[in-house]
């Protein structure tokens, strides 16, 4: 929702921009509409078309390539999590309350939203599969080495766990979005002045400035990958469930 509002008045803004411009040029003394005075102008304008145009593709580029990032942490937790309870099963008897601490955990993290949100409850959760599974004991070599495989498989369910929530926690720097926002309006400004007024300039101003506000609603969506429209599926953990339920 917060990008949405974002988006909606990054539009209005840059919209606004370039049809005030084209508004008070005509209002102008004589001696601010001269070729040399629109000419500086244009200059200014290919100045600023060049700089907003690099950022945000590198913003694009970075939104996505931080969406499939947390994506793949999001599927190698969720094989984690079989991952160990295929290790654990095995084990017997004995290994069944950490597994059934696992699927507790699973479940909880599920009706978690987002799914990647540090509760206090779904930490304790998932400490107890670590103390349980701790506090297994065994004589047999087979399955000694089997529980130090489960321990080491926790580690990693752990550290992959914090990697992608700290990941999904990361929304876009503001001020990058200020100064993006700065750019785009002086831009707009610039291609109003003097541009002549009739409907397809109007028309031709308001689809640019639609366009980049959705590139930039886009951008802010993608950077909370757990939220909004464009999310990720909880499809892997919903698997990883079932599978622990066999």
């Amino acid at each position: 929702m917060v990008a949405f509002v974002v988006a909606l008045l990054i539009f209005l803004l840059l919209a606004g921009a370039s049809l005030a411009s084209m508004a008070v040029y005509g209002r102008l003394q004589e001696h601010h509409r001269t070729d040399d005075t629109n000419t500086s102008v244009r200059l200014v304008a290919t100045l600023f078309v060049t700089m907003p145009s690099l950022l945000l593709g590198l913003m694009m580029n970075n939104a996505a390539n931080t969406y499939v990032a947390i994506d793949r942490n999001l599927h190698v937790f969720a094989t984690d999590i079989i991952m160990l309870d295929r290790t654990l099963r095995p084990l017997g008897p004995s290994a069944d309350e950490p597994r059934h601490r696992l699927l507790a955990y699973v479940e909880h993290a599920l009706q978690d939203v987002p799914i990647v949100r540090a509760t206090e409850s779904s930490e304790h959760l998932l400490d107890e599969v670590g103390t349980s599974l701790r506090s297994l004991r065994f004589d047999d070599e087979q399955k000694i080495g089997l529980w130090n495989e489960a321990r080491s498989v926790y580690r990693q369910l752990q550290q992959q766990r914090w990697t992608f929530s700290e990941q999904a926690d990361n929304p876009f720097p503001s001020p990058m979005i200020g100064i993006l926002v700065a750019w785009l309006t002086l831009m707009f400004v610039t291609l109003g002045f003097r541009a002549p007024r009739n409907a397809v300039v109007i028309s031709t101003y308001v689809a640019a400035a639609l366009l980049i506000s959705a590139a930039i609603y886009l951008i802010l969506d993608m950077s909370t990958p757990f939220s909004g429209p464009i999310q990720l599926s909880d499809r892997p953990l919903v698997r990883a469930a079932e599978e622990i339920r066999r």
